[in-house]
């Protein structure tokens, strides 16, 4: 069914085009600009445009019939034939959401977080040194392992020992119950020897000369 619109210049008419010779396709409306001239009239997006002034289409090019209408000087004529096909409406339907597949090595959390992935067990080498000596650990007798633990003791005790002697503080980091006995029998040989008692009196005389204290 074909139809002729005049629309009243000047442009902009507020249509576009798509098609053309060059296209091997049908000049045709693409686009019709809400409220411009071209919606006022009977333009319906995707008629077929078979003459431009009087002019036919079936040899134009798309910027040819361009050039057409830019070149109307005060009124468009247009032939149209209405579309037989209507207007392609999308009815694809929203893409469905699958739930991931388990994997057989993963486990599947119950009563977790919605959309959260499944947990992965964790690897255990097995042949690794520190997981024999774990192993070894914990298999040994109650007796073996705390013969072990004394021995470590005595191992940092020993470490502890003589590394206060290197610093000059061995009877402040060692606090073996022997240590302190000999530190006590070295205090009292001190003080019960004549440099001790010598420095006593010194002392003593040095605070009555201070105090003015009479000796």
């Amino acid at each position: 069914m074909s139809y002729s619109v005049t629309l009243t210049g000047p442009g902009p008419w507020g249509f576009r085009l798509q098609g053309g010779k060059d296209f091997n396709m049908p000049l045709t409306i693409s686009r019709i600009t809400p409220g411009s001239k071209a919606a006022q009239s009977q333009l319906s997006q995707g008629d077929l445009v078979v003459a431009i002034d009087g002019v036919n289409t079936d040899t134009m090019t798309h910027l040819e019939a361009q050039n057409k209408i830019k070149s109307a000087s005060y009124n468009l004529s247009l032939t149209l034939q209405k579309s037989k096909r209507p207007i392609p409406i999308s009815t694809t339907a929203p893409p469905v959401q699958t739930p991931l597949p388990v994997i057989p090595h993963q486990k599947v959390v119950v009563n977790s977080p919605a959309k959260s992935l499944p947990i992965k067990d964790l690897a255990v080498d097995s042949a690794s040194p520190v997981y024999q000596a774990v192993i070894k650990s914990q298999n040994k007798p109650e007796d073996e392992a705390d013969e072990w633990a004394r021995r470590s003791s005595n191992l940092q005790s020993r470490s502890f020992r003589i590394l206060a002697q290197m610093t000059g503080t061995e009877f402040m980091q060692d606090p073996d119950e022997e240590a302190l006995r000999r530190s006590r029998e070295r205090f009292e040989t001190e003080r019960n020897s004549p440099r001790f008692a010598k420095l006593r009196n010194w002392h003593h005389g040095l605070s009555a000369q201070i105090l003015n204290v009479k000796s």
